[in-house]
């Protein structure tokens, strides 16, 4: 079974309740007319539609995440054209082959949106982010809350051993959003692993007082 399809509604799944980036565009349909394309049809609140063709191929080689940023500037694109001509099912119609390395990056991209997305899923268990070992491990900790307190870092609020600490983890390198699946819940699992307690307290921070939490410990540099 190939699930290559499915992986991509993951991805593409917050464009249906919110916007696309600085543009009126929601994800209002998903589907695959064949194996070389996923179509979607984006809708704006005055009422129009457009459907956009991703090539599979092109997401296929360079990763489900790739369908994010294509689809964040086809979006934007639309915004600040005129409306493409009619198409299959009588609606403005985009093929998003033609403008990959102008219009539509050739490769992934990150944002800062889609790092801090990727951390807390990865986190508590979000089947995107599923495969081995496990994104989530509740006899470690339960994830009890985030906070992107400063550029490149954001502070998880964990439950565990009785207790909520706080770890600041990165999400950026040198200012640059991380690739997402860079495993942050396997780095975890293996910190709080009970059998090594003098790990986890070698990152903590003293003097850096948080009413949400017990302690908090620096993990900025060693994950």
């Amino acid at each position: 079974m190939d699930d290559h399809f499915t992986d991509t509604l993951l991805v593409l799944r917050r464009f249906i309740g919110v916007p696309l980036p600085a543009t009126d565009w929601r994800v209002r349909a998903m589907v695959r007319p064949d194996a070389d394309r996923i179509r979607i049809r984006l809708a704006d609140t005055a009422g129009r539609a457009v459907l956009v063709d991703l090539p599979t191929g092109h997401g296929r080689e360079h990763g489900t995440w790739w369908y994010a940023g294509a689809l964040r500037h086809t979006a934007a694109w639309l915004t600040e054209n005129p409306m493409p001509p009619a198409g299959e099912q009588g609606l403005p119609y985009v093929d998003v082959a033609p403008l990959i390395g102008s219009v539509v990056p050739d490769g992934g991209e990150v944002t800062l949106d889609d790092a801090i997305d990727y951390l807390i899923a990865d986190l508590s268990g979000d089947p995107l982010w599923k495969g081995e070992p496990p994104s989530v491990a509740p006899d470690l900790y339960v994830l009890a809350g985030f906070d992107h307190r400063r550029p490149g870092i954001v502070r998880v609020y964990l439950d565990h051993q009785n207790r909520t600490i706080g770890i600041d983890l990165p999400i950026a390198n040198d200012g640059t959003p991380r690739p997402v699946q860079w495993w942050a819940s396997a780095k975890l699992i293996a910190l709080l692993h009970p059998e090594e307690p003098t790990t986890l307290a070698a990152h903590r921070v003293h003097g850096a007082p948080d009413p949400l939490c017990e302690a908090v410990y620096d993990l900025t540099r060693w994950a």
